[in-house]
């Protein structure tokens, strides 16, 4: 069983929307012919305009479907107003009615952009009338759907455009954010490569001297030529020189700088909180004092070499300015730094416990916390304490 489907009365309200006509003559002949061509779904509302001035004043202020205009007017040329109602307002027809037309009057309303031209005949007229009048409005009708949608493409469009400039942005931030994390990823990777070598370098190393000149040696390696120091502490407040690399000064100019350094420099070092880069001349005598112009135009990176917060050793590197610490070389002695106070610690550890051992006359089997030290482990400092007095020793 089949039921039928009643529209909607919005719907039925739709598409019974009165059509409004303007008419536009000295009299209204064409008035009763209008309102026979409306139907149920389309009722006509006729408005009688006799004059220009009225025909305008009734257009500036309502808005119409259907102008029907008469060519002569007692106040103008109806071809004029046709004219301004196509040219004003697409969604208008305008329709010429007229007894008598010639070649001219068409090529004018061509021109004009007028929907149609009709030419009232006394036989069959009413017919021909109303169907014109239909042709033209559903015309129209069509170029107003025709613009709705064109209008509504061209939102639809602003709004895709703006989610694309949108997501191309997100894209552009995402990417960079990516290119960025690889970066840093590839730099920490580097990082870790470098220091796992240089780990297993001292790794097993308890000697002092040979520890700072490994040490030394990897910088170099790694960082190019440059002046490079290690001072160790001597006393509470004061440092002294441990080992160092002369690049490129004079020997009895880097004596004196070098000790300058463990005087001045080197104390102020060990208690920052990070690495310390300085690259202008007053940035350098703020930390070294008026003696800094020993160092030329140099560029300085120096760094606390840390163990359970305290320092162990002071590193510092300086070369001219035409050959810049890069950021990677400031990662690279910021990773080192640690290392080498932890492998600083290592062998005062080991070295106190050997001192232990023997004092006591404790034998350790060559096995105390895997680091070899014992009667036969061999001394943290070669020699008579490798030149320094029991006073004097570093630690």
């Amino acid at each position: 069983m089949s039921s039928k489907r009643t529209p909607s009365p919005q719907k039925n309200k739709a598409r019974r929307r009165t059509c409004r006509v303007l008419l536009v003559e000295a009299e209204p002949a064409h008035r009763a012919q209008l309102e026979s061509c409306g139907t149920a779904h389309r009722p006509m509302s006729v408005v009688h305009a006799p004059t220009l001035v009225e025909a305008r004043q009734y257009l500036a202020d309502h808005p119409v479907d259907l102008a029907v205009i008469q060519p002569t007017l007692p106040d103008g040329d109806g071809f004029e107003l046709a004219a301004e109602v196509a040219r004003i307002s697409r969604t208008t027809a305008t329709v010429v009615v007229s007894d008598t037309a010639d070649f001219a009057d068409a090529q004018r309303a061509l021109r004009a952009g007028i929907d149609d031209l009709i030419v009232t005949e006394p036989e069959n007229q009413t017919q021909d009338f109303a169907d014109r009048i239909d042709h033209a409005l559903d015309r129209k009708t069509r170029e107003k759907m025709h613009d709705q949608r064109i209008a509504r493409l061209r939102r639809l469009c602003k709004k895709l455009n703006a989610a694309r400039v949108e997501v191309s942005k997100q894209v552009d931030i995402l990417c960079n954010d990516l290119v960025t994390a690889y970066q840093e990823l590839a730099c920490q990777m580097q990082n870790v490569v470098q220091t796992s070598e240089y780990s297993g370098l001292v790794k097993d190393e308890l000697d002092l001297e040979a520890l700072l000149r490994i040490t030394l040696e990897h910088l170099m390696a790694k960082l190019g030529p440059s002046n490079a120091a290690i001072f160790l502490p001597a006393t509470m407040d004061e440092y002294s020189l441990g080992g160092y690399v002369n690049y490129d000064c004079t020997s009895e100019s880097a004596d004196l700088l070098l000790e300058h350094l463990a005087d001045t420099l080197a104390p102020r070092i060990a208690t920052a909180d990070d690495l310390v880069h300085l690259t202008n001349r007053e940035d350098i005598e703020r930390w070294i004092g008026e003696d800094a112009g020993q160092l030329g135009d140099a560029g300085i990176l120096a760094a606390p070499c840390m163990s359970d917060d305290e320092c162990l050793a002071v590193l510092v590197l300086f070369r001219e300015v035409d050959q810049p610490f890069e950021e990677e070389h400031l990662d690279r002695v910021s990773a080192l730094a640690p290392m080498l106070g932890e492998a600083l610690e290592k062998i005062i550890r080991v070295h106190h416990r050997s001192i232990f051992n023997q004092e006591d006359g404790y034998d350790c089997g060559g096995d105390t916390d895997n680091y070899g030290a014992g009667p036969d482990a061999p001394d943290a400092y070669p020699g008579d304490n490798d030149g320094w007095d029991d006073e004097e020793l570093p630690f």
